[in-house]
């Protein structure tokens, strides 16, 4: 009996030491390491407000509600979804514990919710596994037929270039290099532009779900997190769930400005390029404009050698890594193989009675 009310003492004090709002001390311990990334607002899109028509470019999707969905929401409660986030293996589906509330998000409450479409191609599973025409794509996206992949922005035909601007900035988040296109954006553009379907709501959840990689200390580049608002729109919808605060993160629009500067519109000189900011910058001398767009397109080519460094260091650990399990896996291949020889040369020596010979040195 003493035993018993000692176990149950031993409980309750590890319970009490794990924070309620977490699964587990290493949720806990994720959590901080979510809330030290930069959060990117996905951008949306207001079509009266402007002059370029971006939506009839999405018309072979069903993109179009998560385009011009404003939804405000709090950064606690995406975080802790993040920090307690449990992705079932096939990916179809993510459960997690929000505000001491189990919860679950499948590939059907984006169709129902965000109105997606959730059958056809996987494409994270399409751009890693298939060998891509890359020739097809860059005809559609650029008029020429290379025949790899051409990451560089300024090539794009203008449909393509609008349509990769909303997809980087709303759809697939990828926060300070707008110079490149990564692989996956590059076919996103071309299947929208060539109007073929495929698993828009299966993007969404391999997004979030590589968000997961944040939480791992040997991790060092941290990335940035976003799609929160739509997260939160759904728990909202489906379980009630209401944040008591107000909201943290309030939406960012498109602006005019924002597409007029994918083709360098010199109508747009001092205009806010990206619509963060309510109030007009002041007028500045046209040798200081200069100046000072030089400096952001040198800071942006030193923030992509920067990545492209990072991403070369992490290849070659990566390798390093991999090269010194096979090697480990050799030589404890190599002692199971003399182990298993002494074996048997003892049981030869066991079974017949035998003596070993003795030890001679071979020097003699």
């Amino acid at each position: 009996m003493a035993s018993s009310s000692k176990r149950s003492r031993i409980s309750k004090g590890s319970s009490s030491s794990r924070n309620e709002n977490f699964l587990s001390k290493e949720n806990e311990t994720a959590y901080g390491r979510y809330s030290a990334s930069k959060i990117i607002p996905s951008r949306i899109l207001i079509q009266s407000d402007i002059d370029f028509q971006i939506l009839p470019l999405f018309s072979s999707t069903q993109l179009s509600f998560i385009l011009t969905l404003t939804h405000s929401y709090h950064k606690k409660i995406f975080l802790q979804f993040l920090s307690n986030l449990r992705v079932i293996p096939d990916f179809t589906r993510m459960s997690s514990f929000v505000m001491q509330q189990k919860v679950i998000i499948d590939k059907e409450d984006l169709g129902t919710f965000l109105h997606l479409i959730t059958k056809g191609d996987r494409l994270h599973t399409l751009i890693q596994e298939s060998d891509i025409i890359w020739s097809l794509v860059n005809e559609t996206l650029r008029g020429n037929k290379d025949k790899y992949h051409q990451p560089h922005v300024y090539t794009l035909l203008q449909n393509a270039r609008i349509i990769q601007h909303v997809l980087r900035s709303s759809i697939i988040p990828k926060a300070e290099d707008r110079v490149n296109m990564t692989p996956l954006l590059s076919l996103v553009t071309h299947l929208i532009m060539s109007d073929k379907p495929f698993d828009e709501a299966q993007l969404i959840l391999d997004y979030i779900h590589s968000l997961s990689d944040i939480r791992h200390p040997q991790i060092k580049r941290k990335k940035n997190i976003a799609l929160g608002h739509l997260v939160y729109y759904i728990l909202e919808k489906k379980y009630n769930l209401i944040y008591p605060e107000p909201p943290t993160e309030e939406p960012i629009f498109f602006t005019n400005a924002s597409f007029r500067s994918l083709f360098h519109d010199p109508s747009t000189e001092g205009e806010d390029l990206e619509g963060e900011r309510e109030v007009p910058p002041e007028p500045t001398p046209v040798p200081n404009q200069n100046a000072y767009q030089d400096m952001i397109q040198r800071f942006d080519t030193m923030e992509i050698n920067f990545g492209q460094r990072f991403d070369q260091i992490d290849l070659h650990m990566k390798t390093k890594e991999d090269r010194h399990n096979l090697d480990m896996a050799w030589i404890r291949g190599q002692t199971d193989y003399i182990n298993q020889n002494v074996a048997m040369i003892n049981s030869y020596f066991t079974i017949f009675n035998l003596q070993p010979p003795p030890y001679q040195d071979p020097r003699m």
